[in-house]
């Protein structure tokens, strides 16, 4: 199945992220795309909150008449916690966000959006980091995705 936009897992994602994390109450987890974030200053930015980026894609093969390809995407899910609780050590964002992150994981390994080719996978993703009392940890999911030539009309 082809999509219509290479970018139509990211909605697919968002979604599934938010019916499978709280989303109300003091255990409420925010789920944003890049474009909620472009502005928002690292101080201002909700907390707990998964971002959700695609990092890129590469061409994984293409129809010897150049008409067909599938694309292996790798969407980032990035989650990012503030704790200032033991901001020393930094324990408990670690336990914050590796408990998000699991839940993160939960929700995506295996399942496979409208549109994708095959099942998410876990895949090796960018280091975490820290930041302001923030720590950010990234988990990445790679989504074979299948484009195609569109006739002529």
């Amino acid at each position: 199945m082809a999509l219509a936009s290479l970018t139509a897992l990211e909605p697919l994602i968002v979604q599934r992220l938010r019916s499978r994390l709280p989303q109300t109450g003091p255990g409420k987890v925010e789920v944003l795309t890049a474009a909620d974030l472009a502005n928002v200053a690292e101080g201002s930015q909700p907390s707990p909150a998964v971002h959700v980026v695609l990092q890129g894609m590469a061409v994984a093969e293409t129809r010897g008449d150049g008409r067909a390809a599938r694309l292996q995407q790798t969407w980032l899910t990035v989650v990012a916690v503030r704790n200032l609780r033991e901001g020393r050590s930094g324990s408990a964002a670690r336990a914050d966000a590796g408990a998000i992150a699991a839940a993160v994981a939960g929700a995506l390994m295996g399942w496979q959006p409208e549109g994708a080719a095959a099942p998410l996978q876990l895949v090796t993703p960018p280091g975490a980091g820290y930041s302001a009392g923030y720590m950010y940890l990234p988990l990445a999911f790679s989504a074979a995705v299948v484009v195609q030539q569109t006739p002529d009309p």
